[in-house]
């Protein structure tokens, strides 16, 4: 099969091939280029175009959490019925990949809910993007997460943090997410747990999210050896530097803290509230610092953290994308962020997140020029998933 769309980008922050097309033999990608040649070339292949739209890899969302429920109205039928929370995961899974987003990862949700999305995708039981899952998240007692019932698991001490981890990885999931620093009083688990932590997991082949905001827990973070930095709002530019030559990422989340600064703004909540002050303080240090760190060539990926906050989309790629363009990089930049980048905070990077030969075929069409406009990004036209194109 060949697809062929306006323009062709292929993830790498750089390439835009016009009148692009990819060849497909069953999972795979095969060749790409343009889509005339690809024609020619193989005139024995269905061709699938895609006029005024550009081809691009699936998105990726390293940061949401796939059953929280704050505030929504169908709350207390989830805690009786806990199948009809798993409809509305469901739901949000279709609505992922209709958003274009092909694979996330889940920094811990309720009672595993991501290792049941994993089993029922394999299983054929519902549609859904490719899932890295954390499990239960783990903090310190009382920590931040530590109200999330179901989601986190409360833990002091080296060898309580090594069981948690090992707890996961028995109940199937695939990366380990700790939680290092409140947004609001900073520093939680020590340096001899956070090490800990990553040391277990890389023992045991999975990779390590660490949810830092302050100082010192980013700096211990990162001198831990954690994979990926989680929001960082407050990274400097040393910081970056060190993170680049240890091949760490960083996932900052700028989107949702603007949206949760909005939400406080239009409920009418003043300075005088401590979490309005930092969700203020968030933006600004995001907005000012973006693009300076950007800049110091540290990995960066797109994550959205929703469904933290109930938020009415799911996983809105796009719209971490447009804060990047906001704040200084070019879109072909930001759609690197949310492609090839976040495979290669995943370990995926030699077979996900590229339009390049021998990677798997999660192709998405994007009606206009993304890579002009990054709006576009939010106008999916068709998605392909390992080839396949969904019904959706």
């Amino acid at each position: 099969m060949i697809l062929s769309a306006d323009y062709l980008v292929t993830g790498d922050g750089a390439t835009v091939i016009e009148q692009g097309g990819v060849l497909i033999d069953g999972d795979k990608i095969l060749e790409v280029g343009a889509a005339a040649q690809l024609i020619a070339a193989h005139p024995d292949q269905e061709v699938q175009t895609h006029p005024g739209c550009t081809l691009m890899p699936g998105m990726i969302d390293l940061h949401n959490h796939l059953a929280y429920i704050y505030g929504r109205a169908e709350t207390p039928d989830f805690e009786k019925y806990p199948a009809i929370q798993g409809f509305f995961v469901a739901q949000r899974m279709l609505d992922t990949l209709r958003s274009g987003v092909t694979t996330i990862r889940d920094l811990a949700s309720p009672h595993f809910m991501g290792v049941a999305v994993v089993k029922g995708r394999k299983y054929g039981f519902l549609k859904a993007p490719r899932v890295f899952t954390a499990g239960n998240g783990i903090c310190m007692t009382g920590g931040h997460g530590s109200g999330l019932d179901g989601s986190v698991v409360e833990c002091d001490g080296e060898w309580e943090v090594r069981k948690a981890v090992r707890v996961n990885a028995r109940e199937g999931a695939n990366c380990i997410k700790i939680l290092t620093s409140h947004g609001y009083r900073g520093l939680e688990m020590s340096q001899e747990e956070i090490d800990a932590a990553v040391d277990e997991a890389h023992r045991l082949g999975l990779r390590v999210a660490s949810h830092a905001g302050y100082d010192p827990s980013i700096q211990m973070s990162i001198d831990g050896g954690c994979d990926t930095i989680e929001h960082g709002t407050h990274l400097t530019i040393a910081q970056a530097q060190q993170m680049k030559a240890h091949d760490q990422t960083w996932v900052p989340t700028i989107y949702v803290f603007d949206y949760c600064y909005q939400l406080y703004t239009q409920m009418g909540l003043t300075n005088a509230n401590e979490v309005y002050r930092y969700l203020e303080e968030a933006n600004a240090c995001y907005r000012e610092n973006f693009k300076a760190l950007y800049d110091t060539g540290v990995r960066i990926a797109c994550g959205t953290d929703t469904d933290c906050c109930d938020h009415p989309k799911a996983t809105p790629v796009w719209m971490e994308c447009d804060y990047m363009v906001r704040y200084g990089i070019t879109p072909l930049q930001a759609i690197e962020c949310a492609t090839k980048n976040g495979a290669e905070a995943l370990g995926m990077g030699d077979q996900l997140g590229l339009l390049r030969a021998n990677y798997i075929a999660d192709v998405i069409a994007v009606q206009g020029k993304p890579h002009e406009d990054i709006k576009a990004l939010e106008h999916i036209s068709a998605v392909y998933q390992e080839g396949n194109r969904l019904d959706l």
